[in-house]
């Protein structure tokens, strides 16, 4: 049987390929697909030549087919319930090729891809097909938070618990005098065991020494006020560094998160992330105070106690270890069941926080659509998940406890037996003795209960430290280079050279585009929706990096130029500007926190979105709710400008800016926008192609090119793609006239 990727091809497939007359350097494509047309689990080879695809089963049942790569037109993937069809279109008909689960899915997408290249002539790569998915492991397959991620399977636990030692070291001087209080306690817990057996031994028993009684009370009682003093220090100190490591953890964490590149935030959801800040991180104050005030603690009194209970009775002593060993193993076991237990709890409470954050940020448009009875019914669902996920984890907690609790009451008793028998006996072994080693005992029992314990907490922190290390170690797709080229001063020449990009390095969305943008231009984009105008507004920001050609701001290559001071001098007005929580006046100084008042006048006049502040309550004052709520789609745009006109950067871009208004804000926003374009290079997407009559040039980009390029007047007479665009609106327009 071949494996699963198709990288050994059997003697069996070889054979009949031979057949065919075809040799394994023939063979350009190569992969697997996993069912036969009646769903039967199959192992059906695809092949791809230069001129031919071949279709060869392994196992199942399905017929050897082959056709003429001239004869295809386009490849595509057909979905169905559970599964998928890997179609080509031949002689206008699509035809079933070969069936997959949706495992495969990502393989033969990419499969398509290739095949569609292959077909026009072009270079493919048989490697890139079978690569595994970027969000698992490559290793084991578990499902991946990010590409690139580290792997919780695969990942070692003790390398994770080094790092969290390592985050100690700017505390160490704390954690050395938590240390000594820590030996101090021990040494008093050891203290009250040993005043009883001379309690019971020297005063109670024989009245040798009854005047020792007060001192032996007074001991007692400063010995536990003294421990109860070294505690309070203790639980001080840990709670403190605790506190002080997670804030330190936080701020790395947003310090890497702002550096991330926006093709990680495709990937991950507002309330995932939310997730780690809240209870990942606040996981690491848990285990400081665990370690500080439980584990070491509980490790030490074990250590001390132990030596306390040889030198009573050293063959007692053994009878106490006998749990151990069972305690041993049952910890191990747990540990193995809580482990991933603890990972998909986390997952249960990602997934109910991404829910969370998309309805609860979309609460308009649930209620819009009356669809509050489906998001209850969804909620339900996925809370259901996250209650089975927690009573698996409590359950199994729930019947380890009383397992342990058995096996140390077992131990004590042997001791009670043996203990007893030897002090009836009378063979040198008192009753004031044998009362201490019991104290002892049910102290050495407590820590190790605990330490058996500790698997539960120790599981869910090594799988909060885990996804926490893993947004730490993560490197921005894309960085600038050590000599990375400051330019405080940009002027705005723009030029795109033979650009080619896919979010997909394989399904390019841009394709071989090049123009140039002189400084001070206004330049207008339209097209169509999905032809590719915002991942062209993408590139210029450098949100993504182009995977062939190169795009120059003032003729340096804008891979080499700082990020800082490339979008520190591009100036982005959205569709829909994000508005923060805060003041009007902040959101408007947002890009320069240091504008004074006057400043902020002048543009908020310039943006014509003065007048309409002046009349809210408060004015400038006004404290924006979430999103900007209360406010109008044209009032947020105005804002929006006006955030941009006081930024006053070299390079404009203007993302479908009046799209989402009335005609009388769209006319505010473009007088506003007058004032904004001047001496700047201005790139405007537009979609009411009215708004670009006055453009220096405009580009009209279909399918990821620039099919056309000229001014309004020029591309009216061409008749092309633009002249169609404005031909429909303008009909549009009369007939919204005419029902208005």
């Amino acid at each position: 049987m071949s494996d699963g990727n198709g990288s050994n091809i059997p003697e069996s497939i070889l054979k009949k390929l031979k057949e065919k007359g075809i040799s394994n350097s023939d063979i350009r494509l190569k992969t697997i697909a996993n069912l036969d047309f009646y769903g039967n689990p199959s192992v059906i080879w695809v092949f791809a030549t230069e001129t031919r695809v071949i279709i060869i089963p392994e196992t199942g049942f399905h017929e050897e087919t082959e056709f003429e790569l001239s004869r295809i037109s386009k490849f595509r993937i057909r979905a169905s319930i559970g599964s998928a069809y890997l179609q080509a279109k031949i002689d206008d008909y699509f035809v079933d090729l070969v069936r997959f689960t949706n495992a495969l899915r990502y393989r033969f997408s990419r499969l398509t891809v290739q095949l569609d290249l292959l077909r026009q002539g072009k270079s493919v790569s048989d490697e890139y097909i079978n690569e595994p998915h970027p969000m698992t492991c490559s290793v084991c397959g578990f499902p991946l938070q990010a590409e690139k991620a580290t792997c919780p399977r695969c990942a070692r636990q003790g390398a994770i618990m080094f790092r969290i030692i390592h985050l100690l070291e700017p505390y160490l001087h704390w954690v050395v005098i938590v240390l000594v209080l820590m030996f101090f306690s021990v040494g008093l817990n050891l203290v009250p065991p040993k005043l009883t057996q001379i309690l019971v031994d020297d005063v109670l028993t024989t009245r040798k020494h009854v005047d020792w009684l007060v001192w032996i009370v007074v001991g007692l009682i400063g010995t536990e006020l003294t421990r109860a003093l070294i505690n309070m220090t203790v639980g001080t100190l840990t709670s403190s560094v605790g506190t002080l490591i997670t804030y330190d953890l936080k701020q790395k964490l947003f310090k890497k998160l702002s550096r991330l590149s926006v093709d990680y935030y495709d990937q991950q959801s507002v309330g995932t992330l939310m997730t780690r800040f809240s209870s990942d991180v606040e996981a690491f104050y848990g285990f400081i105070t665990q370690v500080g005030q439980g584990f070491l603690l509980n490790l030490f009194l074990m250590i001390g106690i132990g030596v306390m209970l040889f030198l009573i009775n050293a063959k007692l002593a053994l009878y106490v270890l006998v749990p151990v060993p069972l305690v041993m193993l049952g910890t191990y076991f747990f540990w193995n069941r809580i482990y991933p237990l603890n990972f998909k709890l986390w997952d249960s409470q990602a997934r109910v926080s991404r829910f969370l954050n998309t309805v609860l940020s979309g609460i308009r448009v649930v209620k819009a659509f009356a669809q509050e009875p489906k998001e209850i019914e969804r909620f339900g669902s996925i809370a259901a998940d996250l209650r089975d996920s927690q009573r698996r984890v409590q359950t199994s907690v729930a019947k380890f406890n009383p397992i342990m609790a058995f096996l140390f009451g077992l131990g004590g008793l042997i001791v009670w037996y043996a203990g007893g028998k030897t002090v009836l006996e009378n063979r040198g072994f008192t009753l004031g003795q044998l009362m201490a080693f019991l104290s002892y005992t049910g102290m050495f029992y407590g820590p190790l209960s605990q330490l058996a314990l500790m698997s539960n907490w120790v599981g869910q922190f090594i799988t909060a430290a885990h996804r926490i290390f893993e947004i730490l170690d993560l490197e921005p797709q894309l960085k600038d280079s050590p000599d990375a080229i400051h330019m405080p001063e940009i002027k705005g020449h723009i030029k795109f050279e033979h650009v080619t990009f896919g979010y997909d390095p394989y399904q390019p969305i841009i394709k071989d585009v090049s123009f140039e943008i002189k400084p001070g231009e206004l330049i207008g984009i339209v097209g169509r929706s999905g032809s590719g105008k915002t991942t062209l507004i993408n590139l210029i920001c450098r949100f993504y990096d182009v995977q062939s050609g190169a795009i120059y701001i003032d003729g340096e290559d804008i891979r080499d130029i700082s990020s800082y001071d490339l979008r520190k001098q591009i100036g982005l007005v959205l569709q829909e500007p994000f508005l923060f929580r805060g003041s009007i006046s902040d959101n408007i100084r947002y890009g320069r926190p240091d504008a004074t008042l006057k400043e902020i006048l002048n543009a908020s006049k310039a943006a014509n979105c003065h007048d309409f502040i002046m009349r809210l309550p408060m004015s400038y004052d006004l404290y924006l709710k979430e999103y900007g709520a209360g406010i109008s789609g044209g009032e947020k745009q105005r804002i929006g400008i006006a955030r941009a006109l006081l930024y006053n950067p070299p390079i404009l871009i203007l993302d479908e800016a009046t799209s989402s208004v009335d005609t009388e804000s769209e006319k505010k926003i473009q007088d506003a926008l007058s004032v904004l374009c001047k001496n700047r290079t201005t790139i405007v997407v537009a979609h009411r192609l009215s708004t670009l009559k006055n453009a220096d040039r405009i580009l009209v980009v279909d399918n990821g090119r620039i099919v056309e390029t000229g001014n309004h007047q020029q591309l009216m007479e061409k008749k092309g793609v633009y002249h169609r665009l404005v031909i429909m609106q303008t009909k549009l327009a009369s007939i919204e006239t005419e029902v208005k």
